[in-house]
Parts: structure tokens; C-alpha cells; sequence
């Protein structure tokens, strides 16, 4: 009984919280467009339209990044969520509803902690998503030939987050100085895009395993 539960739970859970992620996201991308709609400044030219237009790029390409993460982890892997595993969509819808809330140039070094926050969480969540798939035999395919993480594997997650969060508090510094505003958005977008890259990457790696795998993010 207890083993046919655990089956169930292993079977329903990831979905059901894929299931939650995308609830979210999609309330998420319901803010995201009133917020486009909402600011006029976006319409109307310079830097500091420039700086928006930005924003709402890094914005939309960060909660296509979860998505993606989440759905490769679905169909990728068989585990039993923990509690935590459970909570971290919620966490992470928090932390986007408040970038979108206070997307605007003016608040902009919040707004670059705030996604420091995203980064963190969402990290968080592949790592204890990883753990638990690690210990369940079923993907052995995968997880024979990948060593378990250690701090050495994020030591990019933690530049970038360390980078963000020192954004912000430059941003803030500035008064909010629109070149060098835009400067931090290139370097944050491109930070996401790098990372769409390797999820490409251990997509391909994940579906036809070889030899030459790295560690895992666990």
C-alpha cells in the first residue's frame, strides 16, 4: 500500500506542480502585458523608454527560462517532490508579481534585486529537484554518469546573483542612471540567454547520454 502510494505520489506530483508553474506564469504574463499597457513612457522615446523596453525583455525571457527548466525536469526525470519541491513555484511567482509591480525606470535597482531573488530561488529549486531525482533508480540513464554537484558547479549561479544584487545597489547609488541602466539590462539579458543555451545543451545531453558529462546541478 505504502509502495503503491509513493508510486502515485511520484507519478501525479511533478505534474501537478508543473501544473501550479504554469497557472503562474501565466497570471505572470497577464501582469506582464498590463504593465505594458499601463506605462505610457514606453511609447514615448529616449533612454528612459529604452531602459523599459529592456526590462520587459529581460522579464519575459527570465519566466520563459523557468518554464523551460520546470518542463525539461518533467519529462526528463522521475521523482518524489518534497515539500519544498512544492513551495518553490509559489516563491518564485511571489518574487515575479513584485518585478512586474515595480518594473519602471525609476525603480529599477529594486527591480535588479528582485531578479537576483528569481535567479536564487530558481536555482534553489533545480538543485532539490536534482537531489531527489538522483535517489530514485529510474534515472540512472542519466545520474550514473554525472557526479553530484558542490558549491564549485554554481559558483556562476553565485557571480551572477552577486552581480545583480550589486546592480541594484550601483542603480540605486546613481539615481538611476539610464546608460549605465541599460548597460546592466544588456549584461543581465545576456546572463539569460547564456543559460537558455545550456538548458539547449543539457536537453540534448539528457535525451542521448555520453561520455563526456559534467556534474549536475544538484
Amino acid at each position: 500500500m505504502i509502495h503503491n502510494n509513493l508510486e502515485r505520489a511520484k507519478k501525479l506530483l511533478p505534474s501537478i506542480i508543473l501544473t501550479i508553474l504554469s497557472m503562474i506564469q501565466a497570471l505572470a504574463l497577464e501582469l506582464f502585458w498590463s504593465k505594458i499597457k499601463d506605462s505610457p513612457y514606453l511609447w514615448q522615446g529616449g533612454a528612459e523608454a529604452l531602459v523599459g523596453w529592456l526590462q520587459l525583455l529581460v522579464m519575459l525571457v527570465g519566466i520563459l527560462l523557468i518554464w523551460v527548466f520546470y518542463v525539461s525536469f518533467v519529462l526528463r526525470f522521475t521523482w518524489l517532490p518534497s515539500l519544498e519541491d512544492t513551495l518553490i513555484p509559489f516563491l518564485i511567482g511571489l518574487l515575479e508579481f513584485a518585478m512586474i509591480d515595480v518594473m519602471s525606470p525609476d525603480l529599477i535597482g529594486i527591480w535588479f534585486v528582485l531578479l537576483a531573488g528569481v535567479f536564487s530561488v530558481a536555482t534553489l529549486g533545480s538543485h532539490l529537484t536534482m537531489r531527489q531525482a538522483r535517489r530514485d533508480p529510474a534515472n540512472d540513464y542519466f545520474f550514473a554518469k554525472v557526479k553530484p554537484a558542490n558549491w564549485r558547479d554554481y559558483r556562476a549561479t553565485i557571480v551572477v546573483v552577486t552581480l545583480f544584487c550589486l546592480f541594484g545597489v550601483a542603480l540605486w547609488v546613481t539615481d538611476n542612471h539610464s546608460l549605465l541602466a541599460i548597460a546592466f539590462l544588456l549584461t543581465a539579458l545576456a546572463a539569460l540567454g547564456y543559460r537558455f543555451l545550456q538548458a539547449s545543451r543539457y536537453w540534448m545531453h539528457s535525451l542521448a547520454p555520453g561520455p563526456d558529462h559534467r556534474s549536475g546541478e544538484e
